[in-house]
């Protein structure tokens, strides 16, 4: 006997409004982790968009080789964030199914670690990816057309709003992770380590913010 989960459709082959529909409704699933992966797969949409705009124009030819780095990590993020957005799903769910089991059940028993596992670690990947995206976002600063600052500027706002989603998600499992046996040490370093990229995304965000207001026109971070 063991436990199992009810397959969760992808998420990147749902409409928009089947999305939201199924997230508002009286359902676990879709849920916070999903709405985390849907932020960032905006976030580098949004950043991708911008890039598009600007990759091939005389203005912007000194900087054609970051922001064809800057393509390739954004559509390579906004697959990964939609890939995490149903990773996170299907771990919510296998936990789900084990926290009817009394705590010695051997099902319970034999599946709880793997699944406390499977929980955290998508949204702790998100935290990750959110923090990477909004410092490839930050190098676009200034070497990106300006008519699209407000793009920019919204997708750093998306990628944080995402990282400190999924830092919710982290957070509601940590306890059951650091139960764990041997678990307790890398518990405090995944926490420690989370409240950092929040903190660094926190910042990033700003420094964005204040160069899209001020319409500035240079880098504000070197290659």
């Amino acid at each position: 006997m063991s436990a199992s989960a009810p397959k969760t459709p992808g998420f990147a082959h749902s409409t928009l409004g089947d999305f939201t529909r199924d997230l508002a409704s009286r359902r676990s699933v879709p849920g916070g982790g999903a709405a985390a992966g849907s932020a960032l797969a905006h976030a580098a949409a949004l950043g991708s968009m911008v890039v598009a705009f600007s990759r091939g124009k005389r203005k912007f030819e000194a900087h054609e080789e970051l922001l064809a780095e800057a393509e390739d990590r954004l559509e390579r993020t906004r697959a990964r964030a939609l890939e995490l957005a149903d990773a996170d799903a299907r771990g919510f769910e296998v936990l789900a199914s084990l926290w009817p089991l009394e705590e010695n059940d051997p099902v319970r028993v034999e599946q709880w670690p793997g699944a406390v596992t499977g929980a955290i670690e998508p949204p702790r990947e998100l935290v990750s990816l959110a923090h990477e995206t909004n410092g490839v976002l930050l190098r676009l600063v200034g070497r990106t057309s300006r008519m699209l600052r407000s793009d920019l500027a919204i997708a750093t706002s998306f990628a944080s709003l995402a990282a400190d989603a999924a830092a919710w998600n982290v957070r509601m499992n940590l306890d059951a992770f650091r139960d764990l046996p041997d678990r307790a040490r890398e518990a405090e370093e995944m926490e420690s380590t989370m409240s950092r990229l929040l903190e660094e995304c926190r910042e990033i965000t700003g420094r964005i913010d204040r160069a899209c207001l001020e319409d500035r026109d240079t880098p504000v971070i070197d290659t």
